[in-house]
């Protein structure tokens, strides 16, 4: 039986809620990634490793639908970006844990294909711990599960969009989705930097954040020319080795109950 919500019906689902007792939502972007991946690329990322990593445990955990439009506006200086609103996002996503919520779900995990969406992923969590406070809710991005292996294969000194590293990624999960006659250098070196975004990217703690047209005229961040599916793998399969663990034990987690009000600790200590 398939692990996907939606390909499901509600009897399906209604014998699956015990077995089941996670959702993995995947989101991701509709973004430029350079010449020779689509802009669907992070959310077939997304989906792809969501849908292996339920394989992987199953039956313990559903794919929701993947959320296939993020925080993009960094990427809006190229043609058939679509973006949104971090609010909208934050609201979109609360409104799907909350839909599983009312179902019963208190498990939600969120895979992100997208860097992008972080800073917003980090306000929902903050608004479910406010609102929702016996959901189980956590989230994750890909590459950052797997920061040395990539350090080990990674031929760019500039990578991080649409490099090597992503575009092996994509060969392995959707490899429909990469254009390779046309995979190129993108900028891959500190001295193709302007002087803008030299400064941008020049300290570790400081952030200053560029549109990306104003960084690499490609729209890519490494050398995709190395990317091969045999890295993908190795990337995603390492990825999975170190998610699924967390998964496991996560499906079977108790919130936590709700902390005593003020005034309650107020009483007891007085």
């Amino acid at each position: 039986m398939t692990n996907r919500l939606d390909h499901l019906t509600w009897n399906d689902i209604d014998q699956r809620r015990e077995m089941s007792p996670l959702v993995i939502i995947p989101v991701g972007s509709c973004e430029q990634h350079g010449p020779a991946l689509a802009l669907c690329t992070d959310t077939e990322r997304a989906r792809a490793f969501a849908e292996l990593l339920a394989e992987r445990i199953e039956p313990l955990a559903l794919v929701a639908p993947t959320v296939p439009v993020g925080v993009s506006e960094h990427h809006m200086g190229f043609p058939g970006t679509l973006t949104v609103n971090p609010v909208t996002f934050v609201q979109f996503v609360f409104e799907i844990v909350e839909s599983l919520a009312r179902h019963g779900w208190r498990r939600m995990f969120v895979l992100n294909g997208h860097g992008g969406n972080d800073a917003a992923l980090g306000v929902l969590s903050t608004r479910i711990m406010r609102e929702l406070p016996d959901i189980c809710f956590a989230w994750s991005g890909i590459s950052p599960l797997v920061t040395d292996v990539s350090a080990d294969h990674s031929t760019s000194v500039l990578r991080g969009h649409s490099c090597e590293l992503e575009t092996s990624q994509a060969m392995y999960l959707a490899p429909e989705i990469v254009r390779s006659d046309r995979l190129q250098a993108g900028t891959s070196e500190r001295s193709q930097l302007t002087s803008q975004a030299a400064l941008s990217r020049s300290r570790r703690a400081i952030h200053y954040p560029l549109p990306y047209d104003r960084v690499t005229p490609t729209g890519a961040l490494g050398d995709a020319r190395s990317a091969n599916a045999e890295l993908g793998k190795l990337l995603i399969e390492t990825a999975a080795d170190r998610l699924v663990p967390f998964l496991v034990e996560f499906a079977s987690s108790e919130p936590a109950p709700p902390a005593a009000s003020i005034s309650t600790r107020a009483g007891t200590t007085s």
